[in-house]
């Protein structure tokens, strides 16, 4: 009996021990906190990095501009990148070392939905907060799987309601769809489907296609023979740009709206002169010299346009955007003195009201992670070559 209690009190020393390297403590010195560790996970290569590397770079000058302001209260931010290569097996890796390895207070990211959805469990399951870059609606709903998980993208739920409200003001009612088949398409075409009535829209035709395939012209002459008046498509870039081309070599006149995920020059560039007229809903980033300058938003989105292109001579777009927002909100919880991940989790929910993101003017509560609406969409055409507000 009285050998036996050394070892109890050897177990007790050791469980002490282990509390002191909680996540509480990640990045600290004899108890002093010596950096604030923040895991962002992005798709910097793969078929997601048009989306993943703009976001990556917002992560990079934020930091750098932090630290270089002093830090939060005088305390560095660290910021761990990693790469996904936009595979969900390669997200689910690193959100793993993140969270066990490096003790990281929060993730951020990543860029595809189907990464941020596998990521959503570990972060679940580790009890640390999560702010993912991804639109689909699966990643913050439904709420009460979603307590560690908050999203910066709109929904791809606002997404549709925002193209069918433009389909109304157009007189357009009858409307073909193709979706790519991986976890982004597939939500955005279940928010098409769901939301379809409320707005007096009448799906004709259903597509659906394989992120990579080279040629989708059979799904746009049957969408064309189904009488459609307008062509829906739903996916990341390339399918959108391969689609856009489809239908002009094809000589079909139907308009073509895309989804938020073609925000970038990387799509014009891929269609080309296919391109013209296509619209979509979008963020204001992708056009900060049109935006009114009593807009809400103006100076938000001037300041980081201006110091992202000054550092990487190229435009962040929407993707940036929400880079920029998965860091400051982070940021603002850690200024505000939620230093761990528990106390990030509550403030991001109980604090964030009229915050002002370049995505969109945030409020979280219990019952909604994402925090905007169809309002924080505008609309968007390709016009000379180029993204183009429509007023």
């Amino acid at each position: 009996m009285f050998k036996k209690i050394p070892m109890l009190i050897l177990a007790a020393m050791i469980s002490l021990v282990l509390a002191a390297c909680s996540d509480s403590d990640a990045g600290s010195e004899n108890g002093e906190l010596t950096e604030y560790k923040i895991g962002a996970i992005y798709s910097k290569t793969g078929p997601n990095s048009p989306l993943g590397e703009p976001e990556w770079n917002a992560a990079k000058l934020l930091e750098e501009k932090i630290n270089a302001d002093g830090g939060i209260d005088g305390i560095p931010l660290k910021i761990i990148l990693a790469d996904d290569e936009s595979s969900q097996e390669k997200a689910t890796q690193e959100a793993n070392r993140l969270v066990n390895d490096e003790n990281v207070l929060a993730l951020i990211g990543s860029s595809g939905s189907g990464e941020s959805l596998a990521i959503k469990g570990i972060a679940t399951q580790q009890k640390v907060t999560m702010i993912s870059a991804a639109a689909s609606t699966h990643i913050v709903e439904p709420v009460e799987d979603a307590e560690w998980v908050f999203k910066t993208p709109q929904s791809d739920r606002q997404a549709v309601e925002r193209i069918y409200m433009y389909l109304n003001e157009q007189g357009i009612n009858k409307i073909g769809t193709i979706s790519d088949s991986n976890a982004f398409g597939s939500s955005g075409l279940e928010q098409l489907e769901a939301l379809a009535d409320e707005y007096d829209i009448k799906i004709v035709a259903k597509e659906s296609y394989n992120t990579q395939d080279p040629d989708m012209s059979t799904q746009v002459t049957k969408i064309n023979s189904a009488k459609a008046e307008a062509i829906v498509v739903w996916g990341t870039n390339p399918g959108p740009a391969v689609i856009a081309k489809n239908a002009h070599d094809l000589g079909i006149k139907l308009p073509v709206f895309g989804s938020h995920g073609i925000a970038n020059q990387n799509f014009i560039s891929l269609a080309g002169e296919a391109a013209e007229g296509v619209v979509i809903p979008t963020g204001k980033l992708l056009f900060p010299d049109q935006i009114p300058e009593d807009d809400i938003q103006y100076s938000v989105v001037s300041e980081f346009y201006k110091e992202y292109t000054e550092k990487y001579d190229s435009e962040p777009t929407n993707f940036g955007s929400y880079g920029y927002d998965n860091v400051m909100l982070a940021v603002e919880a850690l200024k505000n003195g939620a230093t761990d991940r528990e106390a990030i989790r509550d403030y991001l929910e109980e604090n964030i009201k009229d915050w002002i993101g370049t995505t969109g003017v945030y409020n979280y509560t219990a019952d909604d992670h994402n925090g905007l609406g169809p309002e924080s969409f505008v609309m968007a055409t390709v016009k000379d070559g180029k993204w183009t507000y429509i007023e």
